[in-house]
C-alpha cells in the first residue's frame, strides 16, 4: 500500500479513538450516524450481536467493559467503511466474533508471536527443498532448487474449493495450522476422498515447533512426513490448546506424504505456478485492526511482514474487467471471520515481492 494510504489510514484511525473518547457518533457508510456507546441504540445492537454469536460475561463489570470495546469497534468499522474510497481500501469492514474485544486482546488470542530467526539454510531463497520420508532424506547429498516454475505461466484464475479439494473453515483460535489443510487437499486432489485431519497431533507431538505458540508450515510437513502422516480429527480431536502427546495414536495414520517442496520465496509468480497444482500453506501478518474486522472485498492493507499466523492460499483469480488480483485465503478464525471464513488478498502489488502481509515468504505444500 502506498505511504499516502498508510498515512490517512492512520490520520481516520486516530479520528476514531478522539471521537470515541469523547462519546461522539460516528458517520457510517451510508450518511447516516453510529449510534453513541451509552445510546439505547448502540446497547440494542449489541444485545442483537451477542445473541447471534452466543456470547455472556462472567460479571456485570465485564459485561460494560465490554460493551464499550464493542461500541468503539463499531465507531472506527463505520468510520472506516465511510472514508474507503478516499483512504484507497478496497475492502469493507464489518461486525464479527471477535467485535468486543480490544485488537491487543485479538491480537494475543488469534495470532501467534513471529518464530525467532532461521537457520541460514531454512530461509534462503536458494536454500533446498526438503523432501524426506520416514526411512531419511530423499535424494540425500543432492541439493535441490526452491520450487521455481520457468513454464509459460499459470492459469488465469484457479479455486480449489470448486473442485472439493477444501475442507470446512475450523475455528482453531490461535493454534492455527494452514499445514493439516494443505495435506487434507493434496490428499483429495490424489484420492478423490477429502477427509478431516488432526491439527491437535501437531499441536502435541510435532517436536520441530511450539505448538499454540507458533510454528512454520514446512517444519510440521517434515513432522508429519517423518512420522508416516498423521492421523483424522475424529481421531485425536481438537482442543485448542497445547497437550501432552497422546503417543498411541502416532501410528493412527490416515493420510502420508512423501515429503514437501518450498516455493521460491518473494515471488508470487512462483507461488501463483504452486498454488495452480494444488493449494500452499503461507504465513503471514494478520492481526491489524482492519484484518480483524475484514469482512468482504479484497484487503489491500495495511500489514507488515512480521509473519504471525498460518493461513492457506486455495486459489487466486481477479475482480471483473480488469480489476485488482487476488489470492484466495483460507483462515481458521471460523464461518463468522471474513467472507465465510476467507479472505480475499491483493495479489502482485508492484515493488511488493514478499507479497501484501508477507504472503510470498514463506510457501510450502506436501508432495504425495
Amino acid at each position: 500500500m502506498a505511504s499516502s494510504t498508510t498515512k490517512r489510514a492512520l490520520l481516520l484511525l486516530l479520528a476514531v479513538l478522539l471521537h470515541g473518547c469523547r462519546g461522539s457518533p460516528m458517520a457510517t457508510a451510508h450518511g447516516g450516524r453510529a449510534a453513541a456507546a451509552g445510546s439505547p441504540g448502540m446497547e440494542e445492537r449489541f444485545r442483537r450481536w451477542k445473541a447471534e454469536y452466543n456470547r455472556s460475561y462472567a460479571t456485570a463489570a465485564e459485561e460494560r467493559r465490554r460493551f464499550r470495546v464493542y461500541a468503539r469497534n463499531v465507531a472506527y468499522i463505520e468510520a472506516t467503511n465511510a472514508e474507503a474510497a478516499a483512504a484507497g481500501l478496497t475492502y469493507e469492514l464489518g461486525e464479527t466474533a471477535f467485535t468486543d474485544l480490544t485488537n491487543q486482546e485479538f491480537a494475543a488470542m488469534y495470532t501467534a508471536p513471529p518464530p525467532p530467526p532461521l537457520h541460514a539454510d531454512e530461509d534462503d531463497e536458494d536454500a533446498p527443498s526438503v523432501i524426506t520420508t520416514r526411512a531419511g532424506p530423499v535424494d540425500a547429498g543432492r541439493r535441490l532448487p526452491a520450487y521455481r516454475n520457468l513454464s509459460d505461466g499459470a492459469p488465469e484464475s484457479v479455486d480449489w474449493r470448486d473442485s472439493g479439494a477444501v475442507t470446512p473453515v475450523k475455528n482453531q483460535g490461535r493454534c492455527a495450522f494452514s499445514t493439516v489443510a494443505v495435506v487434507e487437499s493434496i490428499y483429495q486432489i490424489r484420492t478423490g476422498e477429502l477427509v478431516s485431519l488432526s491439527e491437535q497431533e501437531l499441536v502435541d507431538c510435532d517436536t520441530l515447533d511450539d505448538g499454540c505458540d507458533g510454528g512454520i508450515s514446512y517444519r510440521a510437513l517434515r513432522w508429519i512426513a517423518d512420522n508416516g502422516g498423521i492421523t483424522t480429527e475424529a481421531d485425536y480431536p481438537y482442543t485448542a490448546a497445547t497437550g501432552d502427546c497422546d503417543g498411541a495414536k502416532l501410528s493412527h495414520n490416515a493420510v502420508s506424504i512423501a515429503g514437501l517442496r518450498r516455493v521460491a520465496t518473494r515471488s508470487e509468480a512462483s507461488l501463483a505456478n504452486a498454488v495452480a497444482a494444488q493449494p500452499v500453506a503461507v504465513s503471514i501478518e494478520a492481526g491489524g485492526a482492519n484484518f480483524q474486522h475484514y469482512k468482504t472485498g479484497v484487503y489491500n492493507g495495511p500489514c507488515g511482514t512480521k509473519l504471525n499466523h498460518g493461513v492457506t492460499v486455495v486459489g487466486y483469480g481477479q475482480e471483473p474487467g480488469g480489476g485488482d488480483r487476488y489470492w484466495i485465503v483460507k483462515n481458521s478464525w471460523g464461518e463468522s471471520w471474513g467472507d465465510g471464513g476467507y479472505i480475499r488478498m491483493r495479489k502482485d502489488i508492484a515493488g511488493k515481492p514478499e507479497g501484501l502481509c508477507g504472503i510470498a515468504i514463506r510457501p510450502s505444500y506436501p508432495l504425495m
